[in-house]
């Protein structure tokens, strides 16, 4: 059998492998790979080999193996001048240097990869690197940056009507926002992406968006300057806390519902709704012990004690 037959072949022994989870073999059958394109100097193939073993033992949480292997697949693509090969190669490696919290390599390959999709003119490896490139700035706390590059992304997404693209780096960039303590924008961009997860059917996504727009507005009514700002930003906090939680419950997601019992039982003391908070946090209890969450139990009685003797102390007073 000659080598290019024996190369497809052991590609479709790789797919058969993963598809059962079997990765020794699946490992095996690649750096089989590697070593017939090798011998058969076709060095493109052994380098697209070499990236598919590099992601195989990055979805396998082994970072340096995987490392390894992009290191002498982007030697091969320089060799041979395959630039759009050398930016996805240069990105991931920065991926996971950042992951495995080597910034500063991590930031000289993205700029790397970043530099090349500008050179070759492809404009969604330049989102891509740039939401990247956010994301490590998110890391190292130079917010600036990050706004830069997340707002940067955003519009890329955006022009590429790349809706899901849009969606999540406006994640990141209200993220970012969060961060620095812009709750009102963080609110205006996590807005625009629950248009689009509703678009998009992604109950998930649109969960997940929904709860943090609830904790901002619970967070800026806990620095209420007046009580009616207090109210104001309470009711719309669990305005977007009931809705997050009724996805939760037809997601079937019981311990978002539990975490979400307890914050509008503590949101709902501070307008006095005393008895709603009450009852709030006691489902939120029995949720958590149904699920075995002594901690988290522990924790919501603790909140209970304080509601009841606030209650008790407003009928003495009474």
């Amino acid at each position: 059998m000659s080598d290019s037959r024996e190369q497809i072949r052991l590609l479709r022994d790789v797919r058969m492998a993963l598809q059962k989870d079997d990765f020794p073999t699946a490992i095996k059958s690649l750096e089989r790979a590697v070593e017939l394109a090798g011998k058969s100097g076709d060095v493109g193939m052994q380098g697209r080999h070499l990236g598919n073993l590099a992601l195989l033992y990055y979805r396998l949480k082994q970072p340096h193996k995987a490392l390894e292997n992009f290191e002498y697949a982007l030697k091969l693509a320089r060799e041979e001048d395959e630039r759009a090969t050398e930016n996805g190669l240069l990105g991931n490696m920065g991926n996971i240097m950042r992951e495995m919290g080597r910034f500063e390599e991590a930031h000289n390959y993205l700029k790397q990869a970043l530099d090349i999709a500008e050179e070759l003119d492809d404009v969604r490896g330049q989102g891509i690197w740039l939401a990247n490139l956010g994301l490590l700035y998110d890391d190292v706390q130079q917010m600036e940056q990050a706004l830069t590059c997340h707002r940067a992304s955003v519009e890329i997404a955006r022009e590429l009507h790349d809706l899901r693209g849009l969606a999540s780096r406006l994640g990141n960039l209200g993220n970012s926002y969060v961060s620095v303590g812009q709750y009102p924008q963080g609110i205006e961009v996590f807005t625009e992406c629950i248009a689009l997860y509703e678009q998009l059917n992604d109950k998930q996504g649109l969960a997940l968006r929904l709860g943090v727009i609830g904790n901002l507005y619970a967070e800026m009514g806990r620095n209420a300057t007046t009580g009616a700002d207090l109210e104001e930003k309470s009711i719309k906090a669990l305005e977007y806390y009931q809705q997050t939680l009724d996805l939760a419950v037809e997601l079937g997601d019981t311990l978002s519902q539990a975490e979400l019992l307890r914050s509008m039982g503590n949101v709902f003391v501070n307008i006095n709704e005393v008895q709603a908070s009450i009852d709030h946090l006691k489902q939120a209890r029995d949720v958590f012990r149904q699920l075995g969450d002594a901690e988290n139990v522990a924790d919501v009685e603790e909140s209970l004690l304080v509601v009841l003797e606030y209650k008790n102390r407003r009928k003495k007073k009474s």
